[in-house]
């Protein structure tokens, strides 16, 4: 990816070829767009908006996508190792048979939390992801033998384990639901 002229900002393939450009030029947004294998390993996507996109088979391993409009899109068999995906926004869409070792969907430092709403993680690698505060619906899907509550999660509907001020920030984890 790279920044024309602070004009357009575009997503190649690991090879360089060019597959999609932001639309509007002048911004993040690649909303409705067919993107597969796009790499964008390393990058700063901080707010980048890819809803209603296929990202399949696309590498995000260490990026930030903090705060990223992610919604009904499809990221099958994607890579994201040690992305960054606090505050993302997350419903209906697909990670099945995608890497999210060490990714963070975490709390971020303002007690701001990430729900997941229709998320399907069949087959997912969330080998030490970090889902601490965040919750889930019932129509959310983990693989075989992950436990949300084990990592933190909360579903919704259900008692919330963290103590917040006012304002909604976590102030206090709960016993029972100290970070490692």
């Amino acid at each position: 990816m790279r920044i024309e002229s602070c004009v357009a900002m575009t997503i190649s393939d690991k090879a360089g070829n060019l597959l999609a450009t932001s639309n509007p030029p002048d911004t993040r947004i690649f909303d409705k767009m067919v993107i597969r294998n796009a790499f964008l390993a390393g990058m700063e996507l901080e707010g980048i908006s890819f809803d209603g996109s296929d990202l399949s088979g696309s590498d995000f391993s260490g990026s930030d996508l903090y705060g990223a409009n992610l919604c009904d899109s499809n990221f099958e068999s994607c890579k994201f190792a040690n992305a960054d995906l606090r505050s993302s926004f997350i419903r209906n869409v697909s990670f099945r048979d995608s890497d999210l070792r060490f990714a963070r969907f975490s709390l971020d430092e303002m007690g701001g939390e990430l729900g997941f709403h229709e998320v399907n993680f069949t087959g997912a690698n969330l080998e030490r992801a970090d889902f601490t505060g965040a919750t889930y619906d019932s129509m959310t899907i983990f693989p075989e033998g992950f436990d949300p509550t084990e990592r933190g999660m909360t579903r919704e509907g259900e008692a919330d384990p963290y103590e917040r001020d006012s304002s909604g920030k976590v102030i206090k984890v709960s016993k029972g639901q100290e970070r490692e």
